[in-house]
């Protein structure tokens, strides 16, 4: 059902790790998962499932999901929805790195990224965790399927490579895409890693190459929320308020975000650019020249 798994994409596309613990006690919620324990069929299923997507989207920020998470994922195993599952574990593992079950629900997404055709995040995903956990049972398993004397950091190199391999297509959409996954699954299995921000930045600088900017945001978020002191959080916060501005021309919007910037980083390289397109927010190309034309004038 492609309309439900937008609607999935949508709500977790900014999901990013919560703090607060907390039970979700919601009786018509409890009725729902009870229905379809009874009879778990595709009705029952497609009702469950908005049921937990509404309660998600209506939580309070900081609010600890992972539990109505991992009852959505037992859901769609039931069903034996495999794309299904792996939003859910993808969104799990994104938001709640610390989790002791982590490195299993690693190992799955890798299972159901290879059943869903997506061989190439898999790979970077088991270079990944051979790198986060070389102690696992696994290990032994997983070295076995890749190429031997490579690592993530060079896999996802030679992804990146690709993308402009083809000299007369010139960007190459497909691998763009595959190597925004492939940096994200870096920064999901290894969180900790100082290249983690840097792997999140590539990823949304192509997002925005490709025009998924809800991808672009939400990856811009990731860095701000998880990794404020890394140098790529002032850029990614400068980022969002310059694509409302010069893609959307949201005014509204671009003000929020250069304000906020401004605020966060007053002595950011970047201060001066920000409160030179603050302040010529709504105007055209021919008012702002004009503007620097004055400008270069009375400075003589």
């Amino acid at each position: 059902m492609p309309r439900l798994i937008l609607l999935l994409a949508f709500v977790f596309i900014g999901l990013i790790a919560c703090k607060k613990n907390t039970k979700t006690s919601d009786p018509a919620l409890s009725a729902l998962e009870k229905d379809f324990m009874a009879n778990p069929n595709e009705d029952n299923y497609n009702k469950l499932l908005s049921k937990y997507l509404e309660v998600i989207q209506n939580e309070q920020k900081g609010v600890d999901n992972s539990e109505l998470l991992i009852r959505a994922k037992d859901a769609a195993v039931k069903m034996k929805k495999n794309d299904h599952e792996l939003l859910f574990i993808n969104n799990l593992v994104k938001s709640y790195p610390d989790r002791k079950d982590n490195s299993n629900n690693i190992l799955r997404m890798i299972e159901l990224l290879q059943l869903n055709g997506k061989q190439t995040t898999a790979d970077v995903m088991s270079y990944a965790f051979v790198k986060a956990y070389p102690n696992d049972p696994q290990v032994a398993s997983i070295k076995s399927r890749l190429t031997s004397g490579m690592n993530v950091e060079s896999y996802i190199l030679k992804i990146g490579q690709s993308i402009f391999e083809d000299t007369i297509k010139g960007f190459d959409d497909n691998k763009a895409m595959a190597y925004v996954d492939a940096c994200e699954a870096f920064a999901m299995v290894l969180p900790g890693d100082p290249q983690a921000p840097e792997f999140i930045f590539k990823a949304a600088e192509t997002s925005s190459t490709l025009k998924t900017f809800e991808k672009s945001f939400a990856l811009y978020d990731w860095i701000i929320d998880k990794y404020p002191k890394s140098e790529r959080a002032p850029v990614a916060l400068f980022m969002k308020g310059f694509i409302f501005d010069g893609t959307f021309k949201d005014s509204a919007n671009a003000a929020k975000y250069y304000n906020e910037f401004i605020q966060k980083y007053p002595e950011s390289s970047f201060a001066k650019d920000a409160k030179v397109l603050l302040s010529n927010l709504g105007k055209s190309d021919e008012e702002v020249l004009e503007m620097l034309r004055k400008n270069s004038g009375e400075s003589k």
